[in-house]
């Protein structure tokens, strides 16, 4: 029953859904398919047409600079009811029965929990405490949230009437008159667009700095002197690109309810694996559009094409040793020239290994690109398609197509598509293929992958002196495996506090056109 659960919360999907409700807090939806909605709360009312969301706000709000406002897409209403796949990261389901709600059967489920290498990042994610839901059994959006977080009465969101087959009138979706209404991405990037113009020159004169520091600067220091980390003329994907139907979603067939339920049930809580990482800047520069050189953005222009012109995927290895939470132990194969080459958790305390100290301090979780392949419920909150059975060399697994879809953007999905090889029997991801387009812009891989560690300790080295840690920030401690272009981005965010200064101007009118909702003051 679980599995199916799983499924049902994960396909659930309000661009198509039609629906009128009232919610427990006295506000109103109305939902329609193709994203279409419209949310009133007293004198609050918002909506989206489709394309573009609007507002109409109380009286006080000053509308004397035009129709558009800020820079958004539509986003849906009460996203904790329709958007039920923040229950399947790092969670444990327990369907308790069946119930009716709202005129609906409903599954009465108990959410919790479980322990998990991620981080909880998602800020709709599961609290402390239970979470007691009512699903609907058809449709799998929630009717019905209690929060049970250590408080003496559950904090309750539900749907006190709902109706699944409105009769609907189109006109309510659009915006009435004296709406704030938002500007699409596509449109505020475009040329002449306020992101445009307000990042002209300041991503210019960083890019800039940074393109002629590529290409003209010292090669010196430009790669480790070491054979650990190799470079290959391209990332070799074995995994072919997801072909992305227009509204984002991957092409193929739905992954059945076994792969689903294998992602959310995550990886094992102790395993050792070497993990080979590759990262291509130059076909990250590959693929963004001529626009942005011919509208005007000369250094962008020449950072890209001098990021064009590195000739090699940067490839990385580390051997990785997880024991559960907060315990693990990561050996980079060479000695980067800022960064640990070890970094080691009991947890309770965390060591870092450099050439000439080690560094301790509070334990931290595992890092986050890692963790992803340790326990891949995350990927249950995007577009799934495929879950075709595949070898990873000596390993069944399934291969799943990602997409973000609706979802907002994240680190575990900086991409617009992404392919994870999970394994069968351990539930890892064994392969993760990150594209735009159909070029392979970076890819991680555990390899030689076993579910014992042989009794985890934490093994340092010895005769290096040992110190507390600083700070955050000191010697880029919070570095995960290292990254072939650390330098150039740190090198990045130091020309961009300089040309933020001669980009004020216009950020100023961006600003205004992100928030208008607030008193500004003009400098």
């Amino acid at each position: 029953m679980t599995g199916e659960l799983v499924a049902l919360l994960h396909r659930a999907d309000w661009t198509r859904l039609s629906m009128s409700a009232r919610v427990s807090d006295g506000s109103t939806v109305l939902v329609a398919p193709g994203r279409r909605y419209r949310y009133q709360a007293g004198e609050y009312v918002t909506g989206c047409d489709g394309g573009r969301p609007w507002d109409l706000p109380g009286e006080d709000v000053d509308d004397e600079d035009g129709s558009v406002h800020w820079i958004s897409g539509p986003e849906p209403p009460i996203r904790e009811l329709l958007c039920p796949a923040w229950m399947l990261e790092s969670s444990r389901l327990e369907v308790r029965g069946r119930v009716r709600a709202c005129g609906r059967d409903a599954l009465d489920v108990v959410a919790t929990r479980r322990p998990s290498v991620r981080r909880r990042s998602v800020p709709a994610g599961l609290r402390a405490g239970p979470t007691e839901v009512l699903v609907d059994a058809e449709l799998g959006f929630l009717l019905r949230v209690a929060e049970m977080a250590g408080a003496a009465e559950p904090e309750v969101t539900e749907l006190v009437s709902a109706d699944f087959d409105p009769v609907i009138d189109p006109a309510q979706f659009r915006p009435p008159p004296g709406s704030l209404i938002a500007e699409g991405f596509g449109d505020a990037l475009g040329a002449g667009g306020p992101v445009w113009w307000a990042a002209k020159t300041a991503a210019g004169l960083a890019a800039g700095g940074l393109g002629a520091w590529i290409r003209y600067g010292p090669p010196r220091n430009r790669q480790p002197a070491t054979d650990a980390m190799d470079f290959e003329a391209a990332i070799q994907a074995e995994d072919p690109a997801p072909d992305l139907t227009p509204d984002g979603r991957p092409a193929g067939p739905p992954v059945s309810d076994h792969v689903l339920a294998l992602l959310h049930q995550g990886g094992p809580a102790a395993f050792t694996a070497t993990l080979h990482e590759w990262m291509d800047l130059a076909a990250m520069a590959s693929q963004a559009p001529a626009a942005a050189r011919r509208a005007g953005f000369g250094g962008l222009g020449l950072l890209l094409d001098a990021v064009s012109e590195q000739p090699a995927a940067s490839r990385l290895i580390s051997a990785v040793r997880v024991a559960g939470p907060g315990r693990y132990q990561i050996d980079h194969a060479y000695q980067p020239q800022r960064g640990p080459k070890t970094i080691a958790c009991d947890g309770q305390h965390r060591w870092q290994v450099y050439d000439d100290k080690i560094t301790t301090g509070p334990a931290q979780p595992l890092p986050g690109d890692i963790a992803d392949l340790a326990d891949p419920s995350w990927l249950l909150g995007y577009r799934l398609s495929g879950g075709t059975p595949v070898m990873a060399g000596d390993r069944p697994a399934y291969r799943v197509n990602v997409a973000r879809g609706q979802a907002g953007w994240s680190f575990s999905l900086m991409f617009p598509a992404a392919v994870a090889v999970v394994d069968a029997e351990l539930g890892i991801v064994l392969r993760l293929t990150y594209y735009i387009g159909a070029k392979a812009v970076q890819r991680q891989e555990l390899r030689d992958s076993t579910s014992e560690t042989g009794g985890f300790q934490v093994d340092l080295p010895a005769g290096l002196p040992t110190v507390e840690e600083t700070g955050p920030f000191d010697d880029f401690k919070q570095a995960g495996a290292p990254r072939p272009a650390s330098i150039p981005l740190n090198l990045a965010g130091l020309v961009a506090r300089h040309a933020a200064a001669e980009a004020a101007r216009a950020a100023r009118n961006l600003w205004r056109r992100v928030d208008t909702r607030g008193p500004h003051n003009d400098v």
